[in-house]
């Protein structure tokens, strides 16, 4: 039995930034975009899943969280909504991927240790998430979640500076003109961590945690299931 695929404004804007034209620079244009924090980024999100053997990694693009956790010993398994991405994340990643949506995960209850994802949050209905990640995580299984998030203070007018560096950019890199044009918007408009941290705590994941990286530019929230 095949499973329904849920539509909605997230994804449509995921289906819209990331496609076939983008795939094989995306690994080159986040590191560059973030100034090289994007890896430090995934390294706290791998702090975060500790010594969890197997992981689900959701949004799981090109592989590049996933390559990351398979170095430190994991069994990690990824799905993602752009068949693209995952065709480029194939060429390195020695992971099983799937194509599908983090809002109905084709894996059966209590299959992994943990449950992770990176840029993921402010495209999908964080409570569909939530409940499918408890449903799929083990007893004492954690979920992490990182995302971008809007700084405040003198680092917000360094941050638009950038963004508007961006949209000049993606004049002469036709493939991420979109993406350079509407992901601030994205970005401010977005309130995936107090989402993400009310979704947990009513699904009855304990010891929630928020924290906040790079002068407030990304934030990581996690959680346990008891």
């Amino acid at each position: 039995m095949s499973v329904p695929m849920l539509v909605h404004e997230g994804h449509a804007s995921a289906r819209r930034f990331f496609t076939r034209a983008n795939a094989r620079s995306y690994n080159s244009v986040v590191r560059v975009a973030t100034f090289g924090q994007d890896f430090a980024w995934k390294h706290e999100i791998i702090n975060a899943v500790g010594s969890s053997k197997s992981v689900l990694e959701l949004a799981c693009g090109t592989g590049v969280l996933s390559s990351m956790l398979v170095v430190t010993d994991k069994t990690v398994v990824g799905i993602d909504l752009t068949f693209e991405y995952l065709q480029a994340s194939r060429r390195e990643l020695h992971a099983v991927i799937a194509q599908g949506t983090a809002e109905v995960l084709p894996y059966r209850n209590e299959s992994f240790d943990a449950v992770a994802s990176s840029y993921m949050a402010k495209y999908v209905d964080l409570q569909r998430v939530v409940d499918e990640c408890w449903r799929v995580l083990r007893p004492g299984g954690v979920a992490v979640f990182h995302d971008f998030t809007y700084p405040s203070g003198v680092t917000r007018s360094l941050w638009d500076a950038h963004f508007a560096v961006l949209r000049l950019a993606g004049r002469l890199v036709t493939s991420w003109r979109m993406v350079f044009e509407q992901l601030d918007d994205l970005i401010k408009n977005s309130d995936w961590i107090d989402q993400t941290k009310s979704a947990l705590h009513s699904r009855g994941f304990r010891n929630v945690d928020c924290r906040y990286y790079t002068a407030g530019t990304a934030g990581i929230v996690s959680a346990e299931k008891p």
